[in-house]
């Protein structure tokens, strides 16, 4: 019974809070963990793989992003250090080796925008309030 539920949960990927603080950050990476840093509507999920610190960058629920990877050195540390300094929330994502990368990035930010939609926190793109008015006004016009 046990080892089934462990089968069941083999590729469960956990999120939770992450304080804003570049300590957490980098003792959250260098468990093996993925930090994901939300700053407006641009996510960034950042890890450890192959040597390098990865970080994967879009806007939410975007198909398509940048990629970028460091050196793991004193001077790219202190700069993911920072992070939390531009960043509106922080998250801590936990999964197993063996899990494909891509995927853990998919479900946690389902998980991720869920819960910042379901507590109000999820943010709005830029919105132009006055395109309808005038376009409205426009066609009058003409």
């Amino acid at each position: 019974m046990a080892e089934q539920r462990a089968r069941e949960h083999d590729n469960d990927v956990e999120i939770g809070p992450l304080g804003k603080e570049g300590d957490k950050l980098m003792n959250s990476i260098q468990a093996g963990n993925m930090v994901a840093v939300v700053s407006g509507m641009e996510i960034m999920y950042t890890f450890l793989y192959r040597g390098r610190y990865q970080c994967f960058i879009h806007k939410m629920d975007a198909e398509e992003g940048r990629h970028k990877d460091w050196e793991i050195n004193e001077r790219n540390t202190a700069m993911l250090k920072n992070l939390p300094a531009a960043a509106d929330y922080l998250f801590e994502i936990k999964f197993k080796p063996h899990m494909d990368m891509m995927g853990v990035m998919v479900a946690a930010e389902t998980g991720i925008i869920r819960l910042m939609d379901m507590l109000g926190t999820l943010p709005a793109e830029d919105m132009d309030f006055m395109a309808p008015y005038e376009e409205q006004d426009k066609e009058e016009h003409e």
